[in-house]
């Protein structure tokens, strides 16, 4: 999920945060400690982080409004739902510049 940097903060463990470069234009972070993956930095967009969804205690409150990279999906995953479907980033006409899409 892409999080405007305004809507994101550290309530604790920052200083468990190690970083690795994963491409010219990312930065990942992971935990010290048990090696999860947290958020990614993008060097384009340093107002946005990329947060992994599964990392989060709560719900979230959204909810997904499309598809994105699809052409890297296992083999087997079907997808199930009629959310529009990209290989790549989707247009930007479909996603506001707080994060959200436009129907949200």
């Amino acid at each position: 999920m892409a999080v405007p940097l305004t809507n994101f903060r550290w309530t604790a463990g920052k200083d468990l945060l190690t970083l690795y470069a994963s491409s010219p234009t990312t930065t990942r972070t992971f935990c010290k400690v048990c090696g999860s993956t947290l958020v990614s930095l993008f060097h384009d967009t340093p107002d946005t982080v990329g947060l992994p969804m599964g990392t989060l205690d709560d719900d979230p409150g959204i909810r997904p409004t499309f598809h994105v990279f699809v052409w890297s999906k296992a083999p087997g995953f079907e997808i199930k739902d009629q959310l529009p479907q990209f290989d790549t980033f989707p247009p930007p006409t479909l996603v506001r510049q707080d994060g959200s899409s436009p129907d949200s």
